[in-house]
């Protein structure tokens, strides 16, 4: 994405253009696995079933940038992502509970893993999320 997106990356304000570019990079090398291409992949997806999705610190609901994962179902939920971009002044904290919510595998969600991208001008530092009571791994 650095190298064919360096523009977008570089300019203020373009976080879900940011996520969606990214999406489409991540879409095609996931295309490339048997076993993801039959799960659907998703951007600011906000449903569980038929009700919006909502975490336990996140009651009044939650809308997650990317997931794959199987709609209308959460047992296959695979991975959730979380992108802020580097002119982005807000706390990186509310995405980080977020995805500590969707992991915790005594939660509704049970997400296999989250990723947090903190997109910077020139680069980016992502932070894995495995369990609710996991830390991030950088």
């Amino acid at each position: 994405m650095y190298q064919n997106d360096a523009e977008l990356i570089r300019r203020t304000g373009m976080e879900q253009a940011v996520s969606f570019r990214f999406g489409i990079y991540l879409l095609r090398q996931c295309q490339q696995l048997d076993w993801l291409r039959q799960r659907d992949f998703d951007m600011e997806y906000n449903k569980n079933g038929l009700y919006p999705k909502r975490t336990p610190r996140r009651p009044n609901g939650v809308r997650p940038d990317l997931i794959i994962h199987t709609r209308n179902s959460n047992d296959s939920n695979i991975l959730v992502i979380e992108i802020k971009g580097w002119w982005n002044p807000e706390s990186r904290d509310n995405d980080r509970i977020k995805l500590e919510d969707f992991v915790h595998q005594d939660g509704e969600y049970k997400y296999g893993l989250g990723v947090f991208l903190d997109v910077g001008p020139s680069g980016c530092v992502p932070a894995y999320f495995i369990d609710y009571e996991a830390t991030s791994i950088s």
